[in-house]
């Protein structure tokens, strides 16, 4: 099968591999080297893009799709049996989506139509989902909203973080993908439209939504670590300052607290914080403002006044 991918993000790098293992790989749709680094000064190009050279395979990066005349004739000029979507982080109009003969297939990681939008894994774990899933569906101009052709339920673990679900979601979506386009091209497939009475929606994730909020519980606290991480990472603020939380886990059992000592945020021992419904979260590593990653016995011996204060 000809295909053209559109990728940006590292989650698409396994499955542009098993694809060019498996079908010619036409063209690679990537967005443009960007800035980089504190200077923003030296461009850096994408982890698909950084792939696609790797493998020696052609690389198209436009600014836009939309009204780009030269580059949709020739994207047509390539004459693909289909398109493959997978975390390109732009829309493609109507024109793109159709052009291909078997038109455009997108992977979205989660069982659709729940958490339709551009963040999937990450709400899964915010919400303290214990399963997912990976979708394969025809595209529309709609956000993730077309008929599905392959849906596979997948397990989340309770130590997964983002780094470690997107990795195996990615794995487990290749071998779909790749068995789902043979059965797909050879008419074996019946596109399902999906249950609208069962849509929610994620939401792009800022730096902002890293800050922790201590009147939550600590398996709320720790389900945002997860589900950050390594980006953008959670934190508070401590004497004025960013502190960020490197590694943290909800405590089992909490102690019984009174009093002061039981106000959300305050540090008691060992670096433990007290949390929500009296939980609290122990503190393994973090990063003051400025500074390097310390563990937090390491911490704790540069700042004798972090026992007994209140995080914000």
């Amino acid at each position: 099968m000809k295909i053209v991918f559109f990728g940006t993000a590292n989650v698409a790098l396994p499955i542009l591999e098993k694809l060019n293992k498996e079908h010619q790989v036409l063209a690679v749709v990537t967005n443009p080297d960007a800035p980089a680094g504190r200077s923003q000064s030296a461009p850096s190009e994408t982890p698909v893009s950084a792939l696609a050279r790797d493998l020696k395979l052609t690389t198209l990066k436009p600014e836009k799709i939309r009204g780009n005349q030269d580059f949709t004739a020739g994207l047509d000029g390539l004459n693909a049996d289909i398109f493959v979507v997978v975390a390109y982080g732009k829309i493609l109009p109507a024109e793109v989506i159709s052009m291909p003969p078997l038109k455009t297939v997108n992977v979205h990681f989660s069982a659709l139509p729940k958490y339709r939008g551009p963040s999937p894994i990450q709400f899964a774990l915010l919400n303290g989902e214990r399963q997912t899933g990976t979708s394969i569906f025809i595209l529309d101009e709609h956000m993730d909203t077309g008929p599905l052709l392959a849906q596979k339920i997948v397990d989340i673990e309770p130590d997964d973080n983002y780094f470690t679900l997107s990795d195996r979601l990615a794995r487990i979506s290749a071998d779909l993908l790749t068995d789902t386009l043979s059965d797909y091209q050879a008419g074996r497939v019946t596109p399902l439209p999906q249950d609208e009475s069962r849509v929610s929606y994620s939401r792009i994730i800022t730096k902002q939504d890293g800050k922790v909020d201590w009147q939550k519980t600590a398996p709320e606290i720790y389900n945002q670590f997860r589900a950050f991480y390594p980006w953008p990472g959670i934190w508070t603020t401590f004497q004025g300052k960013k502190l960020k939380i490197l590694d943290c886990v909800a405590n089992p059992e909490s102690p019984k607290l009174s009093g002061t000592a039981g106000a959300c945020g305050t540090v008691i021992d060992g670096g433990t914080v007290v949390c929500g419904s009296g939980t609290t979260l122990k503190i393994r590593s973090l990063q003051p403002e400025g500074k390097k990653e310390m563990a937090i016995g390491d911490f704790l011996n540069g700042y004798k006044n972090f026992i007994g204060s209140k995080l914000e």
